[in-house]
């Protein structure tokens, strides 16, 4: 798997890791599958390399997973039918979430990565309701033509679900890729972001950590991956693509839950990072941008 993928097995082995917790969020049957199958693949990330950087994060992914949960049931609630993961990796939700019988899961990602996923699902675990439609397609190429060909439809509602994306891309392509939501999104379609940019890595406490371990380690492997150099706020990007957003801190998060602030995120400390999770609500089906 790509450098890209391999960080899917790392949020892939803390959902395993939560699922076996008696006070769990979540439980996630799929990932406590691919923690097995992955074995010496994630040692990158649960070995020594990868120490500081699970200190830092604290239970973060945890927290974010149940937050895009919960903001997933709402979405399905409030009547979309259409729920698209984008980038899928190793996402169970179509696996482990309740959903009603006409709802449709699209899972766009690589063709290395929806293969992996489905040969450690099939037969192991099965659909909780609703349907799951796998797309293979590269973000960088026309999934939103894959998306038609699988039975996409535009004009209905669609929750669209950015997970762990963001940071991936330039702020061309991020816009890019809000441009062709944009287009795809039908009157009351819903998206939810995670948020963060290169900025993460010029905190005091980041440059102090990547200047003290060596290069192989596996924060230097994320610094490395992020490109996201924007310094526009994230609801006014948002706003700009024709999606009205509220924002939520992993602080608040780990506050509703009872759990510890992630030390990456605690506004508490100084120079520590920030990533917003957002969520938002299309009223119109043109993009303004």
């Amino acid at each position: 798997m790509t450098a890209v993928g391999s960080t899917a097995l790392a949020v892939a082995a803390s959902r395993a890791a939560e699922s076996g917790r008696p006070d769990r969020l979540f439980r996630d049957p799929v990932a406590v599958q691919v923690a097995v199958a992955a074995g010496g693949a994630l040692a990158a990330w649960s070995g020594p390399r990868g120490e500081l950087l699970r200190r830092a994060m604290g239970d973060y992914f945890a927290l974010r997973t149940r937050f895009f949960d919960d903001w997933l049931h709402e979405a399905v609630a409030a009547g979309c039918r259409q729920v698209v993961v984008l980038a899928a990796g190793l996402d169970a939700r179509a696996f482990r979430l309740d959903w009603p019988a006409p709802v449709r899961v699209f899972e766009i990602d690589r063709a290395d990565v929806l293969t992996f996923k489905d040969k450690i699902i099939t037969g192991r675990v099965p659909l909780s309701g609703g349907e799951r439609i796998p797309v293979t397609c590269d973000l960088r190429d026309d999934w939103p033509g894959a998306l038609r060909e699988h039975g996409f439809d535009p004009g209905l509602p669609t929750a669209w679900l950015a997970e762990g994306i963001m940071v991936y891309l330039t702020e061309e392509e991020g816009d890019g890729l809000l441009a062709r939501l944009g287009a795809l999104s039908a009157p009351d379609s819903r998206i939810a972001v995670e948020y963060g940019s290169r900025a993460m890595f010029r905190t005091d406490n980041t440059r102090t950590a990547l200047d003290t371990t060596a290069g192989s380690d596996t924060l230097h492997t994320l610094a490395a991956l992020w490109r996201n150099e924007s310094t526009t706020d994230p609801l006014a990007r948002l706003a700009a693509h024709g999606w009205t957003a509220t924002a939520r801190e992993p602080a608040g998060l780990a506050a509703e839950h009872g759990r510890p602030t992630p030390p990456a995120f605690d506004p508490r400390q100084p120079g520590t990072a920030r990533i917003t999770l957002l969520s938002g609500h299309r009223h119109t089906s043109s993009d303004p941008s």
